[in-house]
């Protein structure tokens, strides 16, 4: 899997439905260090996000190209 770029973090939170907050809440980071995710990952200014959370954003919005989630009964 390719690294995330500020613009695949964007995209992919996007798809999952989140806001900014949401994500940065559910990602145990504040707004603005989340803001710079999504701004600065990819231009070494950012670190963006760990291989982890980025597919756990794909999982999320369904975009992860191996994996799907599934709902729990």
């Amino acid at each position: 899997m390719v690294p995330a770029t500020a613009a695949s973090i964007k995209a992919a939170r996007q798809a999952a439905g989140l806001t900014q907050a949401q994500a940065a809440e559910r990602f145990d980071y504040s707004l603005r260090v989340w803001q710079k995710k999504e701004t600065e990952a990819g231009t070494g200014k950012s670190s963006g996000l760990s291989q982890a959370e980025y597919e756990l954003l794909l999982l999320l919005g369904d975009q992860h190209p191996d994996y799907a989630l599934i709902v729990k009964k």
